[in-house]
């Protein structure tokens, strides 16, 4: 019998194996084979005359075969999912915003992405394609990424490759890129439908209400405006110097067509942090935000119509706002 090595074959190689696989030729595989017992038995009565080692010897060599067949398709199946041109630009953009590629003296290689731990979900997903671990940062509610293993390194490094940003993250890929013997590609211009914002801004974004005005607001801080300054060009709003704690300078959009604009971008670009929470909210918080406007909270009159309606906005608004809450900055 012959039969095309799947992924169902492969998801069931450790309970039985019958097969005949065809990697890059056909080739015949004679064998009935229960994990759990290696031992010869009636299953083999049909290799008349042969004694059981020299059996064993043939179901081995063939076993070993298909196991390095199975392991080259699995890794094909394993490097071409979730790869696609907008997943990279995205792995790019987070790494640009929170990550940074290493290389010890001794010539050690990793990347280490640190996010808040609220963000585990975007880091175990890089982990579920390259490798890697996760561990929990001592002392904050930090948790950091680390990818040293030089297969996993390769294949990042190849699909991060030319989406790369950021100057600083720039010079330390180039390390890696001739460590590796690889030629280093620069980015283009960056483009409206790129996916580098989304994972930039999961990295480095902000989503805020502010309770007393109610005013949202979108922003994203960085110590330069090098690439701050071409996502106002191309998203809207406007890139200032902020004087606060940390002297930054900051790309932010408060204007409704701006982040309804946003939110367009990120529905085709999703978020995969735990910012995405908030996002999804965006547009409850302008349907009871308009709603709290035309009631006219401001002149509340003895009208028992009108304060039963007012009441149950308010309580929508704190409903919404334990909602809200669920993701503090």
């Amino acid at each position: 019998m012959q039969r095309t090595v799947s992924e169902n074959f492969i998801n069931n190689l450790l309970d039985t194996l019958n097969v005949s696989c065809i990697i890059f030729y056909t080739f015949k595989v004679k064998i009935l084979l229960n994990i759990k017992n290696l031992q010869v038995t009636k299953t083999f009565n049909s290799w008349v005359g042969t004694s059981e080692a020299i059996r064993l010897l043939y179901i081995n060599k063939n076993f070993n075969f298909c196991l390095r067949g199975i392991n080259i398709i699995n890794k094909y199946i394993h490097s071409n999912s979730n790869k696609s041109k907008l997943w990279k630009e995205w792995l790019a953009g987070l790494i640009d915003g929170d990550g940074s590629f290493l290389l010890s003296k001794k010539g050690y290689a990793s990347l280490e992405i640190t996010m808040d731990i609220r963000d585990e979900h975007a880091l175990q997903i890089i982990k579920n394609v390259y490798g890697g671990s996760i561990k929990l940062r001592s002392g904050c509610k930090a948790i950091r990424y680390r990818l040293h293993h030089k297969a996993g390194l390769l294949e990042l490094i190849h699909d991060i490759n030319g989406f790369i940003r950021h100057s600083n993250r720039l010079i330390q890929l180039n390390k890696l890129c001739e460590k590796y013997d690889i030629h280093l590609i620069y980015p283009d211009k960056l483009n409206y439908d790129s996916g580098w914002l989304a994972g930039f801004f999961d990295a480095a974004g902000t989503i805020t209400i502010n309770r007393n005005t109610k005013q949202l607001s979108i922003s994203i801080s960085q110590k330069t405006q090098e690439l701050l300054q071409p996502i106002a060009e191309l998203y809207g709003g406007n890139v200032y110097i902020d004087r606060g704690k940390y002297q930054s300078f900051k790309w932010y959009i408060t204007k409704r067509e701006e982040i309804l604009k946003f939110l367009k971008y990120i529905k085709k670009h999703p978020s995969r942090s735990g910012k995405k929470m908030r996002l999804h909210l965006i547009t409850e918080y302008y349907k009871l935000k308009d709603l709290r406007e035309d009631n006219n909270f401001s002149d509340i009159n003895s009208n028992v119509t009108e304060i039963f309606v007012k009441t149950n906005i308010e309580k929508s608004w704190e409903y919404f706002w334990d909602k809200w809450g669920n993701y503090k900055d």
